[in-house]
């Protein structure tokens, strides 16, 4: 009789592809300067360490403090985009002088990038005289030694590879399980990722719609919600709301099945992105000009005005419906608004949204009440 476990460790083993090794600073810098190392892919935060954070960290190297693994993803052309590691990878390579700022070439390809402006260290805990040093400097004073800077070309990073052969779900957990370094992803940046590696063209549409100022006024969030890409996770919550057969248990995990049903919907070549980008311009622009930041905001019908923050479930409640039936509100504009703010006295809403219903079935529950909620001519 076979030992289960060991079945189910062989089958995931075989979907996870990794390699790891150690590589030095120089080794790093030189594959970057040839392009075979993308530190900001377009699913990445910006590069926004303050120059203490930096130069702790250069004096870490220096004084040979272990620093956590660089994590990349090969692709299918043997080229790494970056997937943890971005401030530690920028920091160095900004200090080194090496670190574009923008990717340019112009007629004859020649490379017309420009690079950050170098910056002078600052004093650190174990090393003050570190203050004002550059990488090199005409002043010696100011500048490491060329022994210093060997050595900081020769110290080695653990670099974490995952193959693109790897399973996309496998993918998605090693992102979250392997990301340690000192700015976590959320959910959605790890999504965005697998996008990316899945089809970053279709990601590039979804990554525009959730640019569309119709849609961020209509939907006001947080500054650390938009810096982890909640525009992103409301657009990819959008064609899940849209085109999910919701087959899952009420239990399932949210992000598990945001991921498994964006992965699954991308690959769907009867949907039209073209069309859907229409849809949603059209969708957010209606909103907005109903209900200007209001749409998902609760209804207090005492005060005879909307209040408080975005509600997620408001989204859940709005979006299938109104999508599925954009002419008729288009037309009927007032009707729209009202259906809106009635909607969170309605039992319906409140019973999937109580207390205790867990996010995918509060959203399985919402999704049939907006298609029922806003069916035209009703």
């Amino acid at each position: 009789m076979e030992n289960t476990l060991q079945i189910e460790i062989d089958k995931m083993a075989k979907s996870i592809k990794t390699d790891n090794y150690p590589m030095s600073i120089g080794e790093l810098a030189n594959i970057y300067q040839e392009g075979d190392l993308r530190i900001d892919p377009i699913y990445q935060r910006t590069f926004r360490w303050d120059i203490s954070q930096q130069s702790a960290l250069i004096e870490s190297i220096l004084l040979n403090i272990p620093i956590p693994p660089i994590y990349v993803y090969q692709n299918e052309r043997g080229k790494w985009n970056l997937i943890d590691g971005q401030q530690r990878l920028s920091t160095i390579f900004k200090f080194m002088g090496i670190l574009k700022q923008t990717h340019e070439t112009d007629d004859d390809g020649e490379d017309i990038s420009e690079y950050f402006q170098r910056e002078p260290l600052t004093r650190t805990k174990f090393l003050p005289s570190l203050e004002g040093k550059y990488w090199e400097d005409d002043d010696e004073t100011k500048s490491l030694t060329d022994a210093q800077r060997r050595y900081i070309k020769r110290s080695k990073i653990l670099i974490i590879i995952i193959d693109k052969s790897s399973d996309e779900f496998a993918q998605y957990e090693m992102f979250q399980r392997l990301n340690t370094g000192g700015s976590h992803l959320s959910a959605q940046e790890i999504r965005n990722c697998i996008l990316v590696m899945k089809n970053e063209e279709k990601y590039k549409s979804l990554r525009d719609m959730s640019h569309n100022p119709n849609f961020q006024s209509a939907v006001p969030i947080s500054e650390k919600d938009v810096d982890e890409q909640g525009y992103m996770e409301l657009v990819t919550k959008y064609f899940v709301l849209r085109y999910s057969q919701f087959q899952v248990s009420d239990s399932e995990n949210y992000n598990d099945f945001l991921t498994d049903e964006i992965l699954r919907l991308i690959d769907n070549d009867s949907i039209d992105f073209e069309k859907e980008t229409e849809l949603f311009n059209r969708t957010f622009e209606l909103l907005h000009d109903v209900m200007d930041e209001n749409a998902f905001k609760r209804y207090d019908t005492e005060k005879g005005k909307s209040c408080g923050a975005v509600l997620v479930g408001a989204y859940e409640a709005i979006i299938p419906g109104l999508t599925e039936n954009i002419e008729f509100y288009c037309e009927n504009r007032e009707l729209l608004k009202d259906r809106i703010q009635n909607l969170y006295g309605s039992v319906q809403y409140a019973a999937a949204t109580k207390r205790g219903v867990r996010p995918v079935g509060r959203i399985k529950k919402l999704v049939a009440y907006s298609k029922e909620n806003f069916l035209s001519g009703q």
